[in-house]
Formats: structure tokens, sequence, C-alpha cells
């Protein structure tokens, strides 16, 4: 082993900050994407005929610009068929940020301009680009000083209501939960087959309010189409998705013979599915994640509705950040399904909110309205200030804890980046990144002067060793250096922490460094592509 001092970093100096403008004034200033992680949890386990979700993890993306901020959302939901793992979306994020460093949000062509850069280049990956787009359009009414649906050329949203879902469980847990929110103007009943009567005659009991079902692409025809007049006897007034996507032929016989008006969920992903839709459906729920965003959605709504289709508005797994954009399109539709706030045991923040009864109420700001907090139980990678990274590092060595001081001077630099893994708001894991070049000497494959990262101090407490912190520390800071325009992210590592940086795609560099005072490092480095 070489005895040698470490090299001395290259310290890069950002530009220096430029002054916010005006509300409906554009600065030309490039707009700034950050990603964070979330762990969202409902007051009930959340089931469906597909699924139960005991956790939803999400990433909100933040664009930047003077200041201000507008905020979108993707939910690691069904991620195999929406290509919406946390891994994928990150890396999706990462492959565009070269990309996402060039839009405008005031580019000419408007909205429409930006949205199709934004699809040309993730055209597999909906959730992520509706992320972008949403983000987008939130800036962008708030650089204007305006709510989103102004923005958006519509009209103010009057009188809105959100149904209520009552997730599968025992009939007596369903029976609960709709006497835990009694009142609303409808209520959302996941059922795992649509024979399931007893269930409905019970809930029937406590309210004269219509029930909306969803079979999730699980039920069979043999089983639906007999019980059709009961379920319309027992106030069923919309059927949602009972069949699998891809069932068109069953789909467009279910549509001549039912009572009851079926709308498609998971048969209309984009508008190219309108037609078969307008053929095997009354109508459509429109969710602008699973869409692509809010630009397609507004346009799915609007051809919809010349269509004379029955439409829906929805949301997916996700918390205040995403669903108080959606429903600033709540306006264009007959029915409302936004409540996933109520259902949430934490969130990331204050955004639309619902009265005991369900009425909707958009707050009063600018844009979506979503206002971050970041003391709020549901973030779980989100970038901190210095002074909360502290604590970790003195308490807890980690899967990759890099060097030397405990606080160094570069923790204070305009460029740098912290951020913690939460624990019900507590830091419990740490990193940061720091806007520095490899040391010279080291010839780092791919990497450009002044487009280096340097990740210092990635350390988790003991309590959540083996959780995978580690893993959403370092993916999210490598997706941060992304979006920041490194190509490299380098650190020096001790032997123990080798094994994790090679699992995540680090490679080593020259011979290994005794440095003072902590014993053998390794200087590691990867791309962030």
């Amino acid at each position: 082993m070489v005895r040698r001092p470490a090299p001395r970093p290259r310290v890069l100096v950002p530009r220096a900050a430029g002054h916010r403008c005006a509300p409906g004034v554009a600065s030309g200033r490039p707009v700034r994407i950050t990603a964070h992680e979330t762990s969202l949890t409902q007051r009930h386990l959340w089931r469906s005929a597909r699924e139960a979700i005991p956790m939803t993890r999400t990433v909100i993306v933040e664009a930047e610009q003077d200041g201000v901020s507008g905020y979108g959302e993707a939910s690691c939901f069904m991620a195999d068929h929406y290509n919406s793992g946390l891994d994928r979306m990150h890396a999706d994020l990462r492959r565009t940020a070269p990309l996402l460093a060039t839009l405008d949000v005031d580019a000419p062509g408007g909205a429409d301009a930006v949205w199709r850069r934004l699809a040309a280049a993730l055209p597999a990956s909906p959730f992520v680009l509706a992320a972008l787009d949403c983000a987008i359009h939130d800036l962008r009414a708030r650089l204007h000083g305006v709510p989103l649906w102004k923005s958006l050329g519509l009209d103010r949203p009057q009188g809105l209501r959100s149904s209520y879902s009552i997730g599968l469980d025992t009939p007596e847990a369903m029976l609960g939960k709709l006497r835990e929110r009694p009142g609303w103007q409808a209520y959302k009943v996941k059922l795992a087959d649509p024979g399931d009567l007893d269930i409905l005659r019970e809930l029937r009991r406590e309210t004269d309010a219509p029930f909306l079902i969803d079979g999730n692409c699980g039920w069979e025809p043999a089983r639906l189409v007999p019980a059709l007049p009961d379920l319309h006897a027992l106030g069923v007034r919309l059927i949602e998705q009972p069949y699998p996507r891809d069932a068109w032929e069953q789909a467009r016989a279910l549509k001549e013979l039912s009572p009851i008006p079926v709308i498609a969920d998971e048969s209309i992903t984009s508008p190219a599915d309108l037609d078969a839709c307008t053929a095997a459906f009354h109508g459509i729920n429109v969710k602008p994640m699973k869409s692509g965003g809010i630009t397609p959605a507004l346009a799915l709504l609007r051809a919809a509705r010349e269509r004379g289709l029955i439409t829906m508005l929805g949301c997916m797994p996700e918390s205040a950040a995403g669903v108080s954009a959606t429903a600033h399109l709540g306006g264009l539709v007959d029915h409302l399904d936004v409540d996933v706030v109520d259902l949430l045991a934490v969130d990331t923040g204050q955004g639309l909110t619902l009265d005991a009864t369900g009425h909707v109420d958009l707050p009063e700001r600018p844009g979506s309205g979503y206002l971050p907090d970041p003391t709020a139980h549901g973030w779980y990678v989100h970038q901190v200030p210095a002074e909360r990274v502290h604590p970790v590092r003195r308490s807890a060595g980690g899967p990759a804890q890099p060097t030397a001081s405990p606080a160094p001077s570069q923790d204070d630099h305009p460029g740098t980046r912290h951020l913690a893994v939460l624990r019900r708001g507590r830091p419990v894991g740490a990193a940061s990144l720091y806007a520095e070049d490899p040391p010279d000497g080291y010839a780092v494959p791919g990497a450009r002067p002044g487009r280096g990262r340097r990740l210092h101090g990635v350390a988790t407490l003991e309590e959540v060793r083996g959780t995978g912190a580690g893993t959403s520390l370092l993916r999210t800071a490598l997706t941060l250096a992304a979006l920041d325009g490194a190509d490299t992210v380098w650190a020096q590592v001790p032997d123990a922490a080798l094994g994790f940086c090679r699992k995540h795609g680090f490679d080593t560099l020259g011979r290994p460094l005794d440095l003072p005072d902590t014993g053998r490092h390794h200087l590691v480095h990867r791309s962030t592509r």
C-alpha cells in the first residue's frame, strides 16, 4: 500500500445567484430540477382486487427558478406496467438531465411544446413524464402569480366534491370505513368479485349515497353480467374497469347490455386509447400521472367531453404534492376522486383540503397551492440544511462513510447539497454532495473539468441498517448530481464501504490511500448516467 497524504480536491465555484423575477416576468434563468423520495402510508391498509399496498414510495420532482418552486410527483406503483420502479425513475431523471437543464417555462409554443420535448425523451415512462410536466406547469403558474386553473385557461372550479374510496377488506372493516366518513356524495367501493352483494347490502344500510364499484381489471364476465340487476338495485351507478385492459371484446359487449355505465381506468392511458375506449366504455377515468401529465390529461378530458363520454378525474397513490394539481382540472369532470389526502396517515405538506363530507377546497395560493412541509412525516429522502446531517455523521458510521472531518468547510458552500433519510421527521441517515472535481493525479474516465461531485459523509443509524436507507441516499445523490450537471460522482471510502460502492456501480481508481487518523481509503467513482 502506498502511504501518502490525500491530494487536495479542486473546489468548483457555482455561478452567482440571479435576482428573483417579479410575477409575470420570465427571467431567462435555467430551471433547476431536484428530486426527493417519500414514504407514504394510509390510515388503513389499502387493498383492491389486484393487490394490497402497505406503503407507497414516490419521487417528488421540484422545478425551481429564481427562488420559486413548482412540484410534481411520480409513484412507485404497478412498476412493471408503468416503468415506475424507484431505480428506473431515478435513472430516467439522470438520463434526461441534459434536456431538463434547457427547459424554459415560457418557451415558444407554450406547455404543449415543452411536453412534446419531454415526451420524446421519456416515451415509456409516463409517471416521470407526468411529474416533470406537472412541476413545470406549477412553476409557470407560480412565477406568474396565478392559480394553476387560471394558468391553464380554465374557469375557477366551483362546488367540487370527491367520492370516498373504501378499500377491499372484511365486511366489518369496510363498514367501519364508511362509518368513519359519513355524508359523502358517493362511495367508491373496491370489490374482489362483483357478486359480493352482501358487502354492498351492509353498506347500503348506512347510506343513501350512490356507489361506484371498481374491479381493477380483476372480474370475469360470467360473474359480472348476472349480478348487474342486483348491483343496479343496490344503488351502483358506475362500474370502473371490470375486465383486464386488453379485454376489448368483452368490454364492448358489456357496454351494450349493462344498465349501469361502465368507465375505463387501466384501459385509458393516453389520447391514443381514446377511440378504443369510446367504443368499449361509457366514459373514462383520467389520472394525470397515468396519462403523462397535466398537458395530456387536459387534452383527454376535453376530447372526452366533445364525444359525450362520462368523465372522472382520479389519482394514483400520491401525496398532496401531486393531487393538488389534479384538482385544478376538477371543473371539467362529472366525477371527482381525489380523496387520497384523506386516506393518508402521513403527507408531505399542505395542498387541497377535504372537509368532513368531501367538499374540495383549493388553496388560495399561486400554482397548485401545494406548500411542502419539511417536518411532515411523509418525506423519506429530502434535502436539508447542513446542521441536520451533522448529528447523523457523529452518531454513525455508514455503508459508504467517506472521510475525514465531521463538518468540513465545504458544508456551507453554495454548491453543496445535503440529504437526509427521515423517519417520522427525524434524520436517521445523511449524505452530502460537494461541487468538487476528483483530485489532481486521478484521471477518471469520462470526467470533464467542472463536472465532478464529491460524495461525503454517507451514514445511517443502526435502526435503519439493512432497510435500504443507504441505497436510497446514494440513488438520490446520484440523481441530484446529474441534475446539477455533473457527469462524475466520486468519494474516498474505507475498506468496509468498498463492497457497498461496487454494488452500486462505483469503480476504484489508483492505489489505496492511507489517510491521517482514518486509515486506508479507496478513491471510487461512477458516471451519473
